[in-house]
């Protein structure tokens, strides 16, 4: 793990803030925040500290945690409304703002969690209206050295594109289908059961800027989640593809990625408006993962 052989757009966050320790994980993206208990009371400096952080490098992590559930719902919400998934079967039976996610079975054969989620590259909640702020995941367990997560800084995507691009895709506008991700991803998988008729009626398709500006740093950033993606606004089915596969493979290079290998403790944070993700799927049914992860909503924050 790179940590200061680099300089980053920010570099005051390289330094010791009151309880804290920001340092760069890498060029692409990522902040690790050192010396910090989730637990703790935090004034509400700090919490601007880490809005900051994680607004200028898309992705933030602490390792060594201990929570509860009510403590990760709790630590969340400083930050913002959270979401409940569409997906209720997978929510906590008690506290629904916690979306669990694991291939574990209990003793009857019933999922603890939704399998599979998150296998392509995508950002939460880019279906809906307003889409996620952010996501919160909690590593409860982990398959060893199996299972990382990829991050891509869309910032980077943006700036890296030639001017006469930028200009092409500005005011473009791009539908997003959770039905889409259903047919093409979760349903082929046979991991997960598939959403109901209900579910779905609750997520209908959306259209999205390609081309947003962060409201906390004003920069652009390309908005781009290429599992929920479907057609570009205005162009035909073949134009629209031939966008989005440059999309993919643009955003995804290996300058912009950074690999998250996780481990038991891990909490990530991530912008959904300013990167985008991508779970690998290298572990079998008995290599156990169990994640907790709370989503805050897209109004209303910073």
């Amino acid at each position: 793990m790179a940590s200061e052989s680099f300089s980053v757009n920010a570099p005051e966050f390289n330094q010791t803030c009151s309880e804290l320790t920001l340092r760069p994980v890498s060029p692409a993206i990522g902040i690790e925040v050192c010396g910090f208990d989730i637990r703790g009371e935090h004034e509400s400096s700090l919490i601007d500290t880490l809005k900051e952080a994680l607004a200028e490098h898309c992705f933030l992590f602490f390792r060594g945690q201990e929570l509860t559930p009510n403590e990760q719902v709790s630590f969340s919400q400083r930050f913002g409304k959270l979401e409940k998934h569409v997906l209720n079967d997978y929510n906590l039976k008690d506290l629904p703002e916690i979306y669990v996610l694991s291939n574990k079975k209990e003793n009857n054969g019933e999922p603890v969690g939704r399998a599979g989620a998150g296998q392509y590259w995508h950002t939460d909640l880019s279906y809906v209206k307003n889409p996620s702020f952010g996501s919160l995941l909690y590593a409860i367990e982990v398959p060893p050295n199996k299972g990382d997560t990829l991050f891509a800084n869309m910032y980077r995507a943006y700036d890296a594109l030639s001017e006469p691009m930028r200009d092409f895709f500005e005011g473009l506008k791009v539908v997003h289908d959770f039905a889409h991700t259903q047919r093409t991803y979760i349903e082929p998988a046979g991991l997960t059961k598939p959403a109901s008729a209900e579910q779905l009626a609750k997520t209908p398709p959306v259209e999205q800027p390609l081309v947003r500006v962060h409201p906390k740093t004003g920069r652009k950033s390309l908005y781009v989640s290429p599992g929920m993606m479907t057609q570009v606004v205005g162009l035909n089915a073949l134009e629209s593809q031939a966008i989005i596969n440059f999309l993919v493979s643009h955003t995804t290079q290996p300058e912009f990625v950074y690999r998250h290998r996780w481990q038991k403790g891990d909490l990530v944070f991530w912008d959904n408006w300013a990167s985008m993700h991508c779970a690998l799927d290298d572990y079998g049914p008995d290599d156990h993962r169990l994640m907790h992860r709370t989503t805050i909503e897209g109004q209303n924050v910073l």
